[in-house]
């Protein structure tokens, strides 16, 4: 079952919304107290209406009417009424007057209007699984009997006795939710022996265990939706503020989870990260809605825009999420560098004084070859969101060092992106860039590369780009002449970038 949209008339700040079209994924954005949690807490009513009360009547309103279009509708069995209906309309009616909602469905073909109950909030008959802003719990539950297994609610509260039964290899979505912990937390969240029970923990080598109590805010916050992802299948999965409690990495690897999960479960998100924005509306078949209110008017009146597919549009809202794109339209081409010292040299005197032409360009250190993928991607998503990709599609390189990790980077970008003209993606003809910079400095250069101790290398590097930085500035002429033979490989590479992109532009 799937719900393609919602009218909510008298919730909270919602007087009277349009019509929501939600797709496989809907993002909201907005910010506090606009109206975001209003269409949540409507989407949830379908499934849990304990949690709305009469404070989420619109005051002054005598009732709020809440109406869903249902699709992909199997049967209502689980809502106390068989009917093979394929689709309909559902509406829940909550009055100051009466003592409970009022349910009804309407087939779009076939029996007229019918009374209905909410659809129960346990598993497997459950459709929402609610991932709210209030998930945080005062305590974890250490009885793991079934009955708390199969809840279905708003907290995390019943974490052990979920995780009790995906711990077990034999239990479907075991390998799913233990592979995703791993990639994105580095170890296995489980059940562990417990003095009333069982709660969440991890096992060390030493078979002792530390209990998810011990550890940061956002480890029970990833477990949980990681045991609901791996689970899931045909659910609606309502989601407030994602990136509370998280890194931004991991973050990223939620939301490939998610995307990868929209193929047979539905997501409302709300947000108020450019990241997740970015990621998620990148798709071409995301919805999203602004969700707004005029600033100190009380009781606020929420207004629900969608956001349009032009560049404005998309820039306009990231810039309202705090995230600048200001010269992001303005740039001809980019140019992607595994390290700060090449971006640098690059950006400061190589491309100013022997390839004028890419003064448009921007250039983007990656700030090391295991980043040089992940960022490539990062900036693909921010064009596809940003509707800015067949611009930049071939106004972008990639240039990295010619080592055996800056080869393996290089043959995987031209595998991911094979539509892509392969000379996009390239390395300069040397394993190290320092290797490039004046001979005056080739002896501290050899040094330097020769430090075992990574964190000492690091700090060498770095002090060494600072001072022929400054003995590039303190002579103009002898800076051109020095960099014209010892850089002549990456400037001949850079004259092949600006032929093309001249002839582009």
């Amino acid at each position: 079952m799937q719900v393609s949209s919602i009218q909510i008339q008298n919730v909270r700040s919602l007087v009277s919304s349009p019509t929501i079209a939600l797709g496989n994924i809907t993002v909201l954005v907005g910010p506090n107290n606009a109206g975001k949690s209003s269409i949540i807490r409507s989407l949830h009513t379908i499934q849990q209406s304990s949690e709305f009360g009469l404070a989420d009547i619109r005051d002054g309103a005598a009732e709020s009417v809440i109406s869903m279009e249902l699709t992909d509708i199997y049967n209502f069995e689980t809502m106390g009424q068989a009917n093979n209906t394929g689709q309909g309309r559902y509406t829940v009616t909550f009055s100051r007057a009466a003592g409970s909602p009022v349910r009804h469905f309407v087939p779009t073909h076939g029996q007229g209007a019918f009374s209905i109950g909410e659809l129960p909030a346990r598993e497997p008959h459950h459709f929402v699984v609610p991932y709210l802003s209030k998930r945080k719990t005062a305590g974890f539950a250490e009885d793991v009997r079934a009955e708390n297994s199969l809840a279905v609610n708003s907290t995390l509260h019943y974490l052990a006795a979920k995780l009790s039964r995906i711990a077990n290899p034999q239990f479907p979505g075991n390998e799913i939710y233990r592979d995703a912990c791993q990639n994105i937390l580095g170890f296995v969240v489980t059940a562990i022996p417990s003095q009333n029970g069982q709660q969440a923990g991890v096992y060390l080598p030493s078979r002792s265990a530390v209990p998810i109590q011990q550890m940061g805010e956002g480890v029970p916050h990833i477990v949980g939706l990681l045991a609901d992802l791996a689970l899931s299948e045909g659910k609606l999965f309502l989601i407030e503020e994602l990136e509370n409690d998280l890194h931004p990495a991991a973050l990223k690897e939620i939301l490939k989870l998610i995307v990868n999960s929209s193929t047979k479960n539905q997501f409302v998100i709300s947000t108020h990260s450019h990241i997740v924005v970015t990621f998620l509306a990148a798709l071409p078949t995301t919805k999203v809605y602004e969700v707004t209110a005029k600033k100190g008017e009380l009781p606020a009146n929420a207004t629900v825009r969608e956001v349009g597919r032009t560049v404005g549009e998309r820039t306009e809202l990231l810039g309202a999420l705090g995230y600048s794109l200001a010269d992001f339209d303005l740039a001809e081409g980019w140019l992607i560098l595994e390290e700060a010292s090449a971006e640098r040299i690059i950006r400061q005197y190589l491309i100013p004084m022997f390839a004028p032409g890419l003064g448009r360009f921007r250039t983007l250190s990656a700030k090391g070859v295991d980043r040089v993928e992940p960022v490539f991607e990062d900036f693909r998503r921010m064009t596809l969101y940003a509707h800015l990709e067949e611009r930049y599609r071939n106004s972008t390189w990639v240039r990295v060092d010619n080592d055996e990790a800056g080869t393996r980077v290089t043959a995987a970008l031209k595998r991911a992106y094979a539509g892509w003209d392969e000379s996009r993606f390239g390395q300069f003809p040397s394993d190290h860039f320092e290797r490039f910079y004046p001979t005056a400095f080739a002896e501290s250069v050899e040094q330097t590369l020769q430090i075992t101790d990574r964190a000492a290398r690091r700090d060498a590097k770095a002090d060494l780009l600072d001072r022929v930085l400054h003995w590039l500035a303190e002579d103009e002429n002898r800076a051109r002449e020095a960099l014209a033979k010892s850089a002549a490989p990456v400037i001949d590479q850079l004259r092949e970038i600006e032929v093309i992109a001249l002839r582009r532009s």
